[in-house]
Parts: structure tokens; sequence; C-alpha cells
């Protein structure tokens, strides 16, 4: 998946049915007021809506509390990336996605370079995480050990956190205490490929469109499965 295409993409759509993305926002309060939200950034600004969608991520638990409502139980994970140089004679962008059979080690091309990743899973704070040496280290030890690519020089290394439901299914749908706070979290590592079917179901539950999957029901993934409560 080219993540900056699909995410660029998502927000021309966003923009072209009136929303708009304001950045650099840390939310600091919410709070219900005549019938509607109204969240306080941290720069002072406000911002009103019959409904708040629960999409931060990492940060979802925290924002809930904000909100008066119980947490679900969200782990964030970390998850290192390097990049390195393609051997010579092989063209990154021809090089398939693999994976070893136990989850030891990804990698594939990226920018003319290749990327890996030791599919670590280190426990954190929601945060702005840093990748941690020990985690650099073994994607380019398993990459020699694993394949016949000599790691010479990482040129980029970087981490992200994903963010995991106690049963590691993600969590959609409206809090069972809280009126007017809808969750959208716990995607996981699969946030990008499952984004549109998450968009679906949400737009199931919040605006009555058809629900988008046989496989799964809407209560499976409710937030009130780890609540104790009806949805």
């Amino acid at each position: 998946i080219d993540q900056h295409a699909l995410m660029q993409g998502f927000a021309r759509q966003l923009r072209a049915a009136g929303g708009r993305i304001a950045t650099g926002q840390r939310v600091v309060d919410m709070r219900p007021e005549a019938g509607d939200w109204t969240v306080t950034s941290a720069q002072g600004d406000h911002f009103a809506a019959p409904l708040v969608v629960n999409a931060a991520g990492a940060w979802a638990d925290q924002i809930a509390g904000l909100a008066g409502a119980a947490p679900v139980g969200l782990t964030p994970l970390r998850r290192t990336i390097i990049t390195f140089d393609a051997p010579p004679g092989l063209d990154p962008a021809r090089l398939p996605f693999v994976k070893t059979v136990l989850d030891e080690l990804y990698f594939s091309g990226e920018s003319g370079r290749l990327f890996a990743s030791p599919m670590d899973e280190g426990e954190s704070e929601p945060c702005d995480c840093q990748p941690d040496e020990i985690d650099v280290a073994t994607a380019a030890w398993r990459m020699e050990e694993r394949t016949t690519v000599a790691v010479r020089k990482i040129h980029a290394k970087w981490s992200g956190l994903r963010s995991f439901a106690p049963d590691r299914l993600p969590v959609l749908g409206f809090d069972p205490a809280v009126e007017g706070l809808f969750w959208c979290a716990g995607q996981g590592g699969a946030g990008l490929q499952t984004a549109p079917a998450c968009a679906a179901a949400v737009a199931s539950l919040v605006a009555g469109s058809a629900w988008p999957s046989a496989e799964v029901a809407p209560d499976e993934l409710s937030p009130a499965r780890f609540l104790g409560q009806a949805a």
C-alpha cells in the first residue's frame, strides 16, 4: 500500500465533503453542553459537535477518560523499522513483501532501498515513540541471519505505536455509558488495510447505512464487550 497516497486520498475526500482537518490541537477538555460536545484544545480553541468519534489511536483510552468514559484497556505496542541499501543488481521496487513463517522479520522495498522490521511489540505509554537500539540491531541481525543480504549501513530508523484491545479486535461502536461518544480504536497493525471496512462500519452505526460484513456482527466490535454493559 502506498501509505502517503492513501492518506492524502482520504484527506481529499473529507475536504470535498466539507470537512476540516485541524492539526496541532491536543485535546485537554471534553464536556457535553446543550446537546453538543464541546472539545477544548491546549491552544484554547473550541470545537462543538453532537457526536465525538474517539479515533485517537494509542491515546484513545485517555481521550475517553476526558469524556468521562471508562477505558477499554488498549495496549500501545512499539514497532521498529530500519532502511538500508539493497544488494547490487536487486531492484527494490520489484521486491514483494516478504515475511518469515514465525513473527520474526518482514522486509520489502522502500524508496529505492530496503526496509526491515524485527516485528517487535514493546509495550509503551502513548507517546511520540523512538526506536530502541536493541530493536534496531535485532532487525539488522535477523535480516542477515534469515537472508543473504548484508546490512552494511542503516540509513534511517523509526518506530510507531500499534494499539490493541485485549482481544486484538477493533473497537467500533457507541460507548454504552456516555451518550454521543463513539469509539474507533484498536486497529493494531492493520489500520491502513482495514480503514475502508472500518469506515463503512462506522458509517453504518452512526448514519444508519448498511452493515458492511456478513462475517462480523456489530456487537463483536462494540466497546461494550469490555465494559460489561449492553451496547
